[in-house]
């Protein structure tokens, strides 16, 4: 009895396999081979496709890296502004690095656009013959295997269209990070040039004020000295007071020392020649005896 239901099990799985394999040959059987050209056409530009997805794919990947490494400079440039406009030979470099890193995010981003277009391009004229495909079944929401593959690669060349567009549009905003990086930092050396011309400035005002000090200083010493020698000089000059006691020749007494300075009015020159004849008359009595 067993062996009986164990051979009437393997015939029925014979059957069995022997329908799916008649099934998938009608099936097969059922694409007119106008139809089945249209399918090769598909497949053929599906390969096409695949291999720009391929490439779109480390486009986009390639437009991350540059997106990130530009966003890692414009935030450093930010956080340390002062210190880099602080330092002359640091703005340089850092601007020529932000400038060769713009170029850089730029060119990717294009070369990315580019392969994303050309892939998009693929895409749809290999989606357009599978439709044409799926236009020819009976059922176009159940897609032959034969068409399949084709979809699928559709599918993910679209996918890779997308994530590359994303990832171009963050590449750019990050190089106008960038760039607004470079703004401020520009920025940020005109505000330590004024900075360090006020300070310039203020200490030039202050040695000036110092100077002027100084000066003042010496005008009031040299004042004081001045004044002090004055006051001595004062001390030591007859009193205005006791000058004004002293009393003034009157006209009479200048009248009568211009007639003593007269020899015709002086009394003692009138004795000299009485003094001569005594003197004479005393020799005179002397020589007689």
């Amino acid at each position: 009895m067993s062996m009986l239901s164990c051979r009437v099990l393997c015939l029925l799985a014979i059957v069995l396999c022997c329908v799916g394999v008649a099934h998938a040959a009608a099936a097969a059987a059922s694409l007119p081979s106008h139809v089945m050209e249209i399918v090769d056409q598909a497949k053929k530009l599906a390969e096409g496709t695949k291999e720009l997805k391929e490439k779109c794919v480390k486009a986009g990947e390639a437009a991350r890296q540059a997106g990130e490494e530009a966003h890692v400079f414009a935030h450093e440039t930010k956080t340390n502004l002062e210190t880099i406009a602080a330092d002359p030979p640091k703005v340089e470099e850092t601007k020529s690095k932000g400038l060769k890193l713009i170029d850089k995010v730029m060119k990717v981003a294009e070369d990315a656009e580019n392969v994303a277009n050309k892939t998009t391009d693929s895409e749809r004229e290999t989606d357009e013959k599978a439709n044409l495909v799926l236009l020819s079944v009976p059922n176009p929401e159940t897609p032959p295997e034969e068409i399949k593959g084709v979809l699928k690669e559709v599918e993910d060349a679209q996918k890779a269209v997308r994530e590359a567009a994303e990832e171009i549009d963050a590449a750019k905003t990050y190089a106008n990070k960038v760039k607004d990086a470079l703004q401020d930092l520009e920025a940020a050396v005109v505000a330590a040039k004024e900075k360090k011309e006020k300070q310039v400035e203020t200490q030039t005002q202050e040695q000036t004020n110092e100077t002027s000090l100084d000066e003042q200083q010496g005008h009031t010493e040299g004042n004081q000295a001045e004044q002090t020698q004055e006051t001595q000089s004062s001390s030591n000059a007859p009193d205005v007071h006791e000058t004004s006691a002293i009393p003034l020749p009157t006209n009479a007494t200048i009248t009568n020392g211009t007639k003593r300075n007269d020899g015709s009015s002086s009394p003692a020159l009138l004795r000299v020649p009485l003094l001569l004849l005594l003197l004479l008359s005393v020799l005179g009595c002397m020589a007689v005896c």
